[in-house]
């Protein structure tokens, strides 16, 4: 008990530290790079977002290949707007809006077209952190350039990854994770500014995992801080987009990771720790932000934020069911990659039985069942954030890649012949 109390009060402090660390960065950002140095650039990521058009695919009728442009639009006029109160820009995510058009043609309006009958609004229930990255890289690239740089970036990431795995006795995690990769659709994550935080963030938390140099650092307390950082950067620089990846992969690893004799209280226990100290920094992090714009600035953005919880729930006002809900995010997302996930854990299941090679004792039974239950993390997602969740299905199925991803690691589990080498 001692211990878990110590563990809250760390996270309190953490949290409380990294907001102050996100205030300083997007400041630092902000005064470093001035909407002169950018102008160029984002004029001609302008007409390339104008170009490209709301409801772009990469491969024309193919869903999950759809792109947010409309949201990409957003980044880039948050990322350049400035008014005369430099603390609004950095607190409450000002941008340009013209006629009450979408972000992307508010941008085109304003920065090509010159229209100057352009009006300023906030946003101001998000955090914004992208501008960090974004606004330094807008002073040398266009939007396509800084998109190739996505691609370049997310690739090394991805085989620093797979190179780790293949180096490790935590091998079989490369079947799922390959998985994974294919069904978030490799080609959209590259071309999609707004789809990459949360991939970027589920990566980086699974090198942080099985890096040589760190196997000896991780216990069962020191995980939870990593859970929490993960938690922290997903409010940080995410717009909403498929958060529950950040933190249902690295559990989903961990629980295929862990020796394979460990009782199931213990497991169940870690797995429900992790989960709350996600939450925590999710959410405290999240809330901070909240907290520090209504009381540095002429708005309420705690009421603001609660309202559109409320809205977004999809519980107060109910517009869209839950089964509508799944059936919206199931028609778009791949279900060729979902369905192979499960033939394969039917294959998998197979082998064992007819070469008797894994004893399903205990052990192994509360991983399984662990590992199911964090399977249905994106439903549970889906349950809390209807509304949400049905008007953006177009980007919030990728919250089923934590389905593929345990599906797949529990098949890894039962096809390896020797649990010991866990």
């Amino acid at each position: 008990m001692k211990n878990i109390v110590r563990t809250f009060i760390c996270e309190i402090v953490i949290i409380a530290a990294c907001s102050f660390i996100g205030i300083a960065a997007l400041s630092l950002s902000y005064v470093s790079v001035s909407p002169d140095e950018i102008r160029d650039h984002v004029y001609e990521s302008a007409i390339e977002l104008e170009h490209l058009g709301l409801g772009a695919h990469i491969w024309e009728d193919v869903e999950e290949t759809m792109l947010d442009i409309f949201t990409d639009g957003l980044l880039i006029n948050v990322t350049y707007t400035c008014v005369s109160d430099g603390l609004s820009d950095i607190l409450l995510g000002t941008h340009m809006t013209v006629n009450n058009t979408n972000p992307m043609n508010s941008l085109y309006e304003a920065v090509v077209l010159a229209n100057d009958s352009y009006v300023t609004e906030t946003y101001g229930r998000y955090w914004h952190g992208y501008q960090v990255v974004l606004r330094p890289l807008l002073r040398f690239y266009t939007y396509s350039d800084i998109l190739q740089i996505n691609m370049i970036v997310q690739l090394i990431l991805v085989f620093t990854l797979l190179y780790i795995l293949s180096r490790s006795s935590s091998r079989q995690m490369i079947l799922p994770f390959c998985g994974m990769y294919i069904f978030l659709s490799p080609v959209s994550l590259f071309s999609s500014l707004q789809y990459s935080p949360c991939f970027y963030i589920a990566v980086l938390s699974l090198i942080a995992l099985f890096m040589p140099k760190l196997q000896g650092y991780w216990n069962d307390t020191r995980r939870n801080y990593l859970f929490l950082l993960a938690g922290i950067a997903t409010a940080y620089f995410d717009l909403l987009t498929y958060p529950f990846i950040t933190l249902g992969v690295p559990l989903s690893a961990y629980l295929g990771t862990i020796a394979p004799r460990t009782p199931f209280s213990r497991t169940c226990k870690n797995t429900v720790c992790y989960s709350a100290s996600w939450c925590a920094g999710y959410a405290g992090m999240w809330a901070s932000k909240w907290i520090i714009a209504s009381v540095l600035t002429d708005e309420n953005i705690l009421l603001d934020a609660f309202e559109e919880i409320k809205y977004r729930s999809g519980y107060f006002g109910e517009k869209h069911s839950y089964l509508e809900t799944l059936q919206l995010n199931l028609n778009v997302c791949n279900k060729k990659v979902l369905l192979a996930a499960l033939l394969c854990l039917v294959i998998c299941m197979a082998i064992c039985g007819i070469r008797r090679r894994i004893a399903i004792d205990k052990f192994s039974l509360s991983r399984i069942a662990m590992l199911f239950f964090v399977s249905a993390y994106p439903f549970i997602w889906y349950a809390f954030t209807k509304e949400h969740s049905s008007c953006h299905s177009y980007f919030t199925w990728h919250e089923l890649a934590i389905s593929v991803f345990g599906i797949l690691t529990i098949g890894s589990l039962m096809i390896r012949r020797d649990e010991g080498q866990s």
